[in-house]
């Protein structure tokens, strides 16, 4: 008896309606400066682009990406970036998400290192 009566309190409040809006900040609320620079200068250049990825949690969780490419000038290749106060990555492109940037970090510094190919 009791647990028919958990059962009738638990969904009594429920409609059958399932939609609603959610739409929270896919900023997480920050607002990161991205500083970028390309190392030697004159090496390439770093393109961006910028879009709100709604997978998480059947689209109820959307979060902001930021992808940085760096593209390298002839006779150069692309080596690494260097983020600070982010660790290095190797890849390229990369992908940064405001949201798992730590929120005392209001400036990230983008650096794409590249060097002179060997012929």
């Amino acid at each position: 008896m009791a647990l028919a009566l958990i059962v009738i309190l638990t969904f009594s409040n429920c409609s059958g309606d399932d939609s609603f809006e959610f739409s929270p900040d896919p900023t997480c609320g920050r607002n990161i400066n991205f500083i970028v620079e390309v190392i030697p200068e004159g090496a390439g250049i770093v393109n961006r682009s910028e879009y709100v990825n709604s997978f998480g949690l059947n689209g109820l969780m959307p979060f902001q990406v930021i992808e940085y490419f760096a593209i390298p000038a002839d006779g150069y290749q692309f080596i690494k970036w260097d983020l600070a106060p982010i660790a290095d990555r190797e890849e390229n492109p990369i992908s940064l998400i405001p949201c798992d940037i730590n929120p005392v970090y209001t400036t990230v510094r983008i650096k794409a290192i590249f060097k002179l190919r060997e012929e």
